[in-house]
């Protein structure tokens, strides 16, 4: 206890005094004792956000982000449950009920598997024992269709001149350059002295997935020759074709002609300036309009080389980025390419 001593007036008339203590500070008065008030705790729930938006997903496929819940409060965050209001969408991470301790964090991941396209959204509810804080998160997404293709490159090859009852081989290649397994139905070859070899119906093809197979000409008879052969499945709106040609001759026949050469646009162009993780090349035959996308996942690369051009016809491209969630720029200037035709 400090206490002032005066000569001039006794200590009792002193209306108060201050007492100092170590760990409190109390005043003395004539009204008596008040202690200071002690802090409150208590546990205050923090996410790292409260809406994900999931944009466009193909159905059928999952696209994942991550929440995280935190206890921003100076007492135990107790969690005892979560619940989804819409089953597209899921979470995964540590199991409830779980406590988090003040200052720490649980992370959890948050999916979209859209099961039909078209607009979906849900509400993640959040079960806990804080006064304040939000506890409930926005979900939104957009079912996309599968988009189904296949390319053939080359998708037509000359044989030339062959003698008769010899054999001549090429190899082509088949991608599935759609977002889903595409599995072949049926392999068809309609036209004499063509065939193939090392394709057969029920194989399937994952997305940007590629297979070599071999097709063949083989003359019986003197002359010109031609075949297409199809492939059929039930993911493609139409048949995927290769056209074939070649003539027959005889030993004492004329030296072959050259086989026509085979051309490809070779396409280039600048990175983006966003973040993305690649970009999709579209082609027409018209131009400004009805482009096709060449191959439907994301490129990574800033050139692309269209192997499948025809003789004779004008190509019109242009270029779109695609970012992390999907979403596409708008199309880049068109580019124009002549294929001779020879």
């Amino acid at each position: 206890m400090l206490a002032y001593r005066s000569n001039s007036f006794p200590l009792r008339s002193l209306k108060c005094a201050i007492n100092l203590a170590i760990s409190s500070l109390w005043i003395i008065g004539c009204s008596g004792i008040v202690q200071k008030p002690a802090a409150s705790t208590e546990p205050l729930l923090s996410l790292s956000a409260t809406t994900f938006n999931f944009q466009n997903v193909v159905v059928g496929q999952t696209v994942t982000q991550t929440l995280v819940i935190s206890d921003a409060g100076t007492a135990p965050l107790h969690i005892s449950a979560v619940s989804l209001s819409n089953k597209e969408f899921s979470i995964s991470g540590p199991s409830l009920p779980r406590t988090i301790v003040a200052g720490n964090s649980l992370t959890y991941t948050l999916a979209f598997s859209p099961t039909v396209s078209g607009s979906a959204s849900a509400a993640l509810n959040i079960s806990s024992n804080a006064s304040s804080g939000p506890d409930s998160v926005a979900l939104a997404g957009s079912g996309a269709s599968a988009f189904a293709n296949v390319v053939i490159t080359p998708a037509s090859i000359n044989f030339g001149n062959l003698v008769l009852t010899k054999t001549s081989t090429q190899n082509v290649t088949l991608q599935n350059t759609g977002d889903i397994n595409l599995t072949l139905q049926g392999v068809t070859v309609a036209g004499a002295g063509f065939g193939y070899s090392d394709l057969s119906p029920g194989f399937s093809l994952s997305p940007n997935q590629k297979v070599t197979f071999q097709v063949w000409f083989s003359p019986k008879v003197a002359g010109p020759a031609s075949a297409e052969i199809s492939l059929l499945s039930p993911s493609l709106a139409s048949p995927a074709t290769l056209s074939l040609s070649g003539d027959g001759v005889t030993s004492s026949s004329p030296a072959p002609t050259p086989v026509p050469t085979q051309h490809s646009v070779l396409l280039s162009w600048a990175a983006s300036t966003s973040q993305v993780i690649g970009y999709r090349v579209y082609r027409s035959e018209t131009p400004g309009e009805d482009f096709a996308p060449i191959v439907g996942a994301a490129i990574d690369a800033l050139t692309f080389d269209d192997a499948t051009v025809v003789l004779g016809t004008t190509y019109y491209y242009v270029v779109t980025a695609v970012d992390a969630s999907g979403n596409e720029s708008v199309h880049s200037n068109q580019a124009t390419a002549v294929i001779p035709n020879s």
